[in-house]
C-alpha cells in the first residue's frame, strides 16, 4: 500500500478560473476533498474532482472530522486535498494541521494559490509593490514588531541594505532566513542561514533572475530547515 498524502491546496480568492493548473491536477487525483462552499463554488469542485471522490464539507464538518480523514489516509493510503482560500501560506492557519498530518506519517505538499491581496490589487488595476514601494502584509491582529515574517522579492547579490532593513524591522541577527533562487522552476535552490550571514549567502547564491528572501515568523518550523 502506498503512503497516504495530504495536499493543502490554495484555491485562490474564489473565482473558479483562478485555480492553478497544479491545483486542478491535485483535485483530479484526490480520493477525499475537504471543501467549503465559502472557498470554491461546488460546480467548480465537481468539474475538477473525480466523480468517485469523497467530499467532506466544512461546515458542518469540524476539526475532529478533518483529523479523522487524516487517520484514514494514513491507514488506507488515501490522497487527500485540503482546500484553503487564497494562498495557504498566507494566513491559512495550517500550522496545527501540517503538524497533525506529518505526525501521522503522511506525505505533505502545499500547493500555492492566487492570494486575495494580489487579486484585490488586480481588481483596482494597479501594481501593489515595486521599486521603492515596499509591501507589508499583516493580519487583522497584527503581530508585535519583530515577531512576524518578512519576504523580500527581487533580492540581488548585494544584501547589505536588506540586512539593515530587516534589523530595523526588529529582527535579530539569529533570525532564521531562507534564500530561494528560481522558485518553482527547474534548478530551484533553497539555502538557509541566519540574518547575520544573509549578505554573504546572497553574494554566494543569488542569481540574476528572481531571488526571494524569507525571514522570521514561523520559518523555523519548516521541516526543510530542520
Amino acid at each position: 500500500m502506498t503512503a497516504g498524502r495530504v495536499r493543502f491546496v490554495g484555491c485562490g480568492p474564489g473565482a473558479a478560473d483562478l485555480l492553478t493548473l497544479r491545483a486542478v491536477r491535485a483535485l483530479g487525483r484526490a480520493d477525499v476533498v475537504v471543501w467549503s462552499p465559502a472557498l470554491l463554488d461546488e460546480a467548480a469542485l465537481r468539474e475538477h474532482a473525480r466523480a468517485d471522490a469523497e467530499v467532506l464539507a466544512w461546515p458542518p464538518a469540524r476539526a475532529a472530522d478533518v483529523l479523522a480523514v487524516y487517520d484514514r489516509a494514513a491507514a488506507q493510503g488515501l490522497d487527500v486535498v485540503r482546500l484553503a482560500g487564497g494562498d495557504p501560506t498566507l494566513f491559512g492557519q495550517l500550522r496545527e494541521e501540517l503538524g497533525a498530518a506529518r505526525a501521522r506519517g503522511l506525505a505533505v505538499e502545499i500547493v500555492p494559490g492566487v492570494s486575495a491581496v494580489t487579486a484585490a490589487a488586480a481588481a483596482l488595476g494597479c501594481e501593489l509593490a515595486g521599486p521603492g514601494v515596499a509591501l507589508t502584509i499583516v493580519g487583522a491582529a497584527a503581530p508585535a514588531r519583530g515577531a512576524g515574517s518578512v519576504g523580500v522579492l527581487g533580492a540581488g547579490r548585494d544584501g547589505a541594505a536588506i540586512v539593515e532593513d530587516l534589523r530595523a524591522r526588529g529582527l535579530a541577527d539569529t533570525t532564521v532566513c531562507a534564500v530561494v533562487v528560481a522558485v518553482s522552476r527547474a534548478g530551484e535552490t533553497v539555502v538557509t542561514c541566519t540574518l547575520e550571514d544573509l549578505a554573504e549567502t546572497l553574494s554566494d547564491y543569488a542569481a540574476a533572475g528572481l531571488t526571494v528572501v524569507l525571514a522570521g515568523g514561523a520559518l523555523a518550523d519548516a521541516p526543510e530547515l530542520g
